[in-house]
C-alpha cells in the first residue's frame, strides 16, 4: 500500500511532470509549422511540468514518504524500473525545477527570433522538454539500466541543443567535441555500474548500499565515478568542452546546462560516494578526498585564470563554471578528507557547504547565462570589448546581471558568499587536527583565497567593461531592453540570489534529511551552528546598507534641485571617446601580467603547438587512436553476417565468464 502523503506530494506528482513533459514535446512538434503555438504549448507545458517536479522535489523535506514507484520488474537479475526521490535527489529536483521554470518563463520571449532566422522553433521546444525531464529522471532512478538510458538521453538532447543553432561556425565541432567527451563518461559509468552489480547481484541501487566492496573494488569505483561524472561537470583536465559548447549553445540551454546539468554530475557523486559506498560507515581511502581536493583547487583557480583572457562574454561565463565546480570540489573533497579522519562534524560542513554552493551556483550561473542571452538578443553580440554603456539602455538587465555578477563574486550578502565563508569554515577548522590534513587544507585555503580574489576582478570586468562607459560600437548604440518574460525569468534567480543569501539558517535545517539519509552520525550541530552565525551577519549586513541606501534616497529627496551637468575629465582632451576608456584586455593586464607563468601556456598555443591540456592529454590520445584506426577498419567490413559473427563471439565470452564466476 503507497502511503497517502505520496499521492499529495511525492513520487505520483513526478510521473505527472514526466506525463506533461512529454505532451510539451510532442505538442511543439505536433504544430512545428506553427512557432507561436509551438513555443506555447512546449515552453508552457515545461513551465507547468517543473512546477510539478518543484512540489515532488520538496516533498521529502515536508516530511512525505520515499517508497519508489516501479514502472516495470525485469527479473530478480535485471531488477525493477523504478523511480524515488528521497531527500538527496529531492534537492536536484528542486534545483533543476526552479531553474527550469525560470528559464521556461524566459524562452517565450528569447526564441521570437528564431523564427525570423528560420529556425524550427518547435524542434528546439520538443529537445528543451526531453533535456529536462531527462535530468529529472537522472537523479530520481533506482536502477542502472534507467539510469543509463535517461543520462545517454541527457546527453543526445542536449547535444541536439548545442548544435540548435547548425548555421553558426564551429557549431558541429563544438558538439562533436560535447557528444566525445560525454561519452567518454558514459562508458566509465557504465564500467562502474557493473562492478556495483557484481558485487550486489542485482542492477537495484538498493542493493549497492547493503553490499560489501574490497578496497581494489572501490577504488575502482571511485575512479570510475571520477571519470564519469567529472567529465559531465567540466572538471579540469576533463572541462574541454565547457568553453566550446556554451558559445554556440543558446543561451536559455547555456543556463540549463551549465546551472543545472553540471549539477546532476555532482548528484551521482555524492550519491556514490555517501550513498552506495557509504564512506560515512565504511570509510574510504585517504588518497580518494585528497584526488578530489587537488583536482577542486587547480579547477577553481585554472578556471578564473581562464576566464581573465576571454572577451566572449559567454566563454567567460562558461569558465566561471569551472572555477565553481572546483569551489564544489573542495568542499567535497575535504568531507571525504574528514571522513577518512573519523571527524564527522566537519565532513557534514564540508558537505553542507559543497551542497549549497551547488544550489547557489544553480541560481546565479543561470541568472548570468540568461543576462548574457539578453545582451546577445538585444546587440547581437557576444565579444564585450564591442559593448559598453548597456546600462542606459538595458537598465534591468543590468541590475539583474550585477546582481548575478555580485553572487558569483562571493559579495556579501548574497549566496556565494555565504557558500564560500562555508568552505572556509570547513577547512580551517580541521586544520591543526593532524599534519598532513593541516597541510593540504591550508593550500586549499590559500588557493580558495586566490580564486575569490581573482573572481572579484573577473566580474567587475564582465559586468563593467559591457554596461558601463561608452558604447564602443553600433551594436551597443542600438541596444534596448529586452522582452518581459525574460527579465521575469531572471527577476526569480536574482530573488533565489538574495534569499538563499540572507537565509542560510533555514537552507541548514531544510538539509538534515539528506545529512540523515547520508548516513551521517549524530545530530549535524557544526552545520546549524555555521548556519545561524551567517545568517545573523548578513542580516545585520542588510540592516546597514538598507539604512545606507535609505538615508541617500532621503538625501536625493530633500536636497536642492538646482544643479549643474558638466563634460566628463578627460585629461585635458574636449570630449572623451570610446577609445579612451578600458578595454577588457587592458582591465585583466595588471593579472596577466603578475601571473604570466601560469598564463603563458593557457594562452598561447605556438607555446606547445597546442592549448596546454591539449598537449599534455588530448594530442597524445588523439594520435594514439589515429595510428590503431587503420587495424581497426580490418574489422569494419560493412557485411551483416561479419558483424553478427562479433555479436555471438562477444555474447559467448560474456556466457563463459558468468558461467565461471
Amino acid at each position: 500500500m503507497v502511503p497517502l502523503d505520496l499521492f499529495v506530494f511525492g513520487q505520483p506528482v513526478l510521473i505527472v511532470s514526466a506525463i506533461v513533459f512529454v505532451a510539451g514535446a510532442l505538442l511543439s512538434l505536433l504544430f512545428a509549422r506553427n512557432s507561436k503555438l509551438s513555443s506555447i504549448f512546449g515552453f508552457g507545458l515545461a513551465l507547468v511540468a517543473c512546477i510539478l517536479a518543484l512540489v515532488a522535489g520538496i516533498a521529502p523535506f515536508l516530511g512525505a514518504g520515499s517508497g519508489p514507484i516501479v514502472l516495470a520488474d525485469l527479473g530478480s537479475q535485471l531488477g525493477t524500473l523504478s523511480v524515488s526521490v528521497d531527500a538527496l535527489s529531492g534537492l536536484f529536483v528542486s534545483i533543476i525545477a526552479f531553474v527550469g521554470i525560470a528559464v521556461s518563463i524566459y524562452s517565450f520571449g528569447y526564441v521570437e527570433e528564431y523564427h525570423e532566422k528560420g529556425y524550427n522553433v518547435g524542434r528546439f521546444a520538443f529537445l528543451y522538454n526531453m533535456f529536462l525531464l531527462s535530468m529529472l529522471i537522472v537523479v530520481t532512478s533506482q536502477n542502472v539500466l534507467l539510469f543509463l538510458v535517461v543520462w545517454e538521453g541527457m546527453a543526445i538532447s542536449s547535444f541536439f541543443l548545442v548544435t540548435y543553432e547548425h548555421k553558426a561556425e564551429d557549431v558541429k565541432s563544438a558538439g562533436f567535441n560535447y557528444l566525445l567527451i560525454t561519452h567518454v563518461g558514459a562508458v566509465a559509468l557504465t564500467l562502474m555500474f557493473l562492478i556495483f552489480a557484481g558485487g550486489s547481484g542485482s542492477l537495484n541501487f538498493s542493493s549497492f548500499q547493503t553490499a560489501h566492496y574490497s578496497p581494489m573494488f572501490a577504488s575502482a569505483i571511485f575512479i570510475l565515478a571520477l571519470v564519469g561524472f567529472g567529465s559531465k561537470c567540466g572538471i579540469i583536465p576533463l572541462h574541454t568542452w565547457l568553453p566550446l559548447a556554451h558559445p554556440q549553445a543558446p543561451s536559455n540551454v547555456s543556463a540549463l546546462m551549465s546551472g543545472v546539468m553540471l549539477k546532476v554530475a555532482i548528484y551521482g557523486l555524492v550519491r556514490v560516494l555517501f550513498g552506495f559506498l557509504g564512506i560515512m560507515n565504511n570509510g574510504t581511502e585517504l588518497w580518494w578526498g585528497l584526488l578530489i581536493l587537488v583536482l577542486g583547487m587547480f579547477s577553481a583557480v585554472l578556471g578564473v585564470l581562464y576566464s581573465l583572457l576571454e572577451h566572449d562574454l559567454k566563454r567567460l561565463l562558461a569558465m566561471h563554471s569551472i572555477e565553481n565546480i572546483g569551489i564544489i570540489f573542495i568542499g567535497l573533497g575535504a568531507a571525504v578528507l574528514f571522513a577518512s579522519f573519523k571527524m564527522p562534524e566537519l565532513a557534514a560542513l564540508s558537505l553542507f557547504a559543497a551542497l549549497y554552493h551547488t544550489f547557489n551556483h544553480a541560481m546565479f550561473k543561470s541568472l548570468l547565462f540568461l543576462g548574457a542571452g539578453s545582451i546577445a538578443y538585444s546587440t547581437h553580440e557576444r565579444n564585450i570589448e564591442e559593448l559598453g554603456g548597456l546600462a542606459k539602455f538595458m537598465p534591468i538587465t543590468a541590475i539583474l546581471f550585477l546582481l548575478g555578477a555580485a553572487s558569483i563574486a562571493a559579495i556579501p550578502p548574497l549566496n556565494g558568499f555565504v557558500s564560500e565563508v562555508l568552505t572556509f569554515e570547513a577547512l580551517l577548522g580541521g586544520i591543526g587536527s593532524s599534519t598532513t590534513l593541516s597541510l593540504v587544507l591550508s593550500l586549499a585555503v590559500l588557493f580558495l583565497a586566490l580564486t575569490s580574489a581573482l573572481a572579484v576582478g573577473a566580474f567587475v570586468k564582465a559586468f563593467g567593461i559591457p554596461f558601463l562607459g561608452l558604447p564602443r560600437s553600433s551594436h551597443a548604440t542600438k541596444a534596448k531592453e529586452v522582452p518581459k518574460s525574460m527579465l521575469f525569468g531572471m527577476s526569480l534567480l536574482g530573488l533565489a540570489c538574495i534569499a538563499a543569501g540572507v537565509l542560510p539558517t533555514i537552507a541548514a535545517e531544510a538539509s538534515l534529511p539528506v545529512f540523515n539519509s547520508l548516513n551521517f552520525p549524530g545530530q549535524i550541530s557544526s552545520v546549524m551552528i555555521a548556519a545561524q552565525g551567517l545568517q545573523t551577519s548578513t542580516i545585520l549586513l542588510m540592516l546597514v546598507l538598507g539604512s545606507i541606501i535609505l538615508g541617500g534616497v532621503v538625501w536625493l529627496i530633500g536636497r536642492n534641485k538646482v544643479h549643474h551637468v558638466g563634460d566628463t575629465w578627460a585629461c585635458g582632451f574636449p570630449n572623451p571617446t570610446p577609445s579612451m576608456q578600458y578595454s577588457a584586455a587592458g582591465f585583466a593586464m595588471p593579472v596577466t601580467r603578475a601571473l604570466k607563468a601560469w598564463l603563458d601556456p593557457l594562452s598561447k598555443p605556438e607555446a606547445y603547438g597546442a592549448k596546454l591540456f591539449d598537449y599534455l592529454i588530448y594530442s597524445p590520445l588523439s594520435g594514439f587512436f589515429h595510428t590503431l584506426a587503420p587495424f581497426s577498419a580490418i574489422f569494419h567490413t560493412g557485411k551483416l553476417s561479419d558483424y553478427l559473427m562479433y555479436l555471438m563471439i562477444t555474447l559467448t565470452l560474456v556466457l563463459v565468464y558468468a558461467m565461471s564466476s
